[in-house]
């Protein structure tokens, strides 16, 4: 009987032994699963995240067309967001384009213009100078009795006559390449204005799609 309450009384103690190692050793994996994995996890019910928020505003005046995004969706920076009615932008762009044709035939006629008149100065100035030539030998066969006098007049008063037209064709040169002198035909004024007005054009329609400025929700 006694070796019976003994041997119950181990039993008792090795048991015991046994779910204080068991507790100590679950104690142990807990601490380690928190140190190690859940330590800086928190959990709640009623938690604000603190983010940045880019506002989106419209850089062109007009009426909505049509919104393309709605709250708390995705977006990718350059998505349209918003889509203004863009009749308006659109045929200003469609002016300031024949506009700018306009102006680069213009002054592409006005470069062709100087070659012409510069070719007529160089051939008024060639025959002006064959008269010249033929006025003095006129004048020394009038001396001679080899020419008559009327054709010594009609001679000068040709003469006469081309330098009047050599001046008027070189006032006309001088008044084209007053409009062409240093610059190119592609930096002319006339077509820097022209594209100005086309990229504001340009510009101006471009905004009318409301994009968005970085990737996120919609706030």
């Amino acid at each position: 009987m006694a070796l019976s309450r003994k041997s119950i009384r181990s039993r008792r103690e090795f048991l015991l032994k046994i779910v204080i190692a068991a507790v100590l050793v679950g104690a142990l994996i807990a601490f380690s699963r928190w140190y190690f994995y859940d330590r800086d996890w928190v959990t709640t019910d009623n938690a604000f995240i603190t983010g940045n928020i880019i506002p989106v505003q419209a850089d062109a005046t007009g009426v909505v067309a049509a919104v393309l995004a709605e709250e708390t969706q995705l977006v990718k920076k350059g998505d349209v967001l918003v889509r203004l009615d863009g009749q308006r932008a659109r045929a200003a762009l469609a002016q300031a384009e024949a506009e700018l044709g306009r102006a680069v035939r213009s002054v592409g006629a006005l470069y062709a213009q100087r070659r012409q008149v510069c070719q007529k100065v160089i051939s008024r100035a060639a025959l002006r100078d064959r008269t010249r030539h033929d006025l003095a030998r006129y004048r020394e066969a009038t001396l001679s009795g080899a020419a008559s006098r009327q054709v010594l007049q009609n001679t000068e008063d040709q003469l006469a006559a081309l330098e009047a037209d050599l001046r008027e064709a070189q006032a006309e040169y001088q008044s084209v390449e007053a409009r062409v002198v240093g610059v190119t035909r592609m930096n002319h004024p006339d077509i820097e204005a022209a594209k100005a007005r086309y990229n504001d054009a340009y510009v101006e329609f471009v905004r009318q799609n409301i994009r968005a400025p970085a990737t996120g929700y919609v706030a």
